[in-house]
């Protein structure tokens, strides 16, 4: 399984997945195995809320 909050699948959550995700945002990334990593909260959507989600696991680490 799959960690969450792990956009580019290396087993660890970090700052490499915060930016990520921050480009899935600005529409720079668009690899579309990232994209479906990206909505972390499972809300239907990739936004601020994502990323909060993978910073807070960041800092919790």
């Amino acid at each position: 399984p799959q960690l969450p909050g792990d956009l580019n699948d290396d087993g660890h959550v970090n700052v490499q997945d915060i930016q990520l995700n921050v480009n899935v945002i600005l529409e720079i990334e668009n690899r579309p195995d990232i994209i479906a990593r990206a909505d972390v909260n499972r809300d239907g959507s990739v936004n601020v809320l994502d990323v909060q989600k993978i910073v807070n696991a960041v800092l919790n680490a």
